[in-house]
């Protein structure tokens, strides 16, 4: 009997996952040309220098949480940050690979993944990556970070 029941749910499970809430594929679908514009526009920016551009997706009020556990509130101070950042390091190219997105409710988007970097500082190149964690909110009618958590 156990191996009938573990049967009909491991049937059971595609359709189910298939079955997401309109309000959850809504909300990704909303969500997804910011995130992905955002993204981009992050790794061509942090080659650039151009702290405004990287903290463009923020909201007024967003929160960034470094590696280290500092937090930075407001778009003005993760602007102020990378523009500090800019000054000690020099990015060669960066790349964001976005790995996940999941709505939590029709309004708030979860999105993960990886970032990696070549960098040079003091005259040594180096391979540089982390992980993040990034909330996006409906704004109206655009998607902006509230917090964004890099590993």
């Amino acid at each position: 009997m156990r191996t009938n029941m573990f049967l009909v749910v491991m049937a059971a499970a595609p359709v189910l996952i298939a079955a997401a809430p309109a309000w959850e594929r809504q909300a990704l679908a909303s969500a997804a040309p910011f995130i992905d514009r955002s993204n981009e526009e992050w790794a061509q920016a942090i080659v650039g220098g151009d702290a405004g551009a990287m903290a463009a997706p923020y909201d007024e009020h967003g929160i960034f949480i470094g590696p280290d556990g500092v937090e930075v509130r407001g778009r003005d101070a993760v602007r102020a940050m990378y523009a500090k950042r800019r000054a000690d390091v020099k990015v060669l190219n960066a790349r964001i690979k976005s790995e996940g997105r999941t709505a939590a409710d029709p309004d708030d988007v979860y999105e993960w993944g990886s970032a990696t970097m070549t960098v040079q500082s003091r005259g040594k190149t180096r391979e540089a990556s982390g992980r993040y964690l990034t909330v996006w909110h409906r704004a109206g009618q655009r998607w902006v970070i509230t917090h964004n958590i890099a590993f």
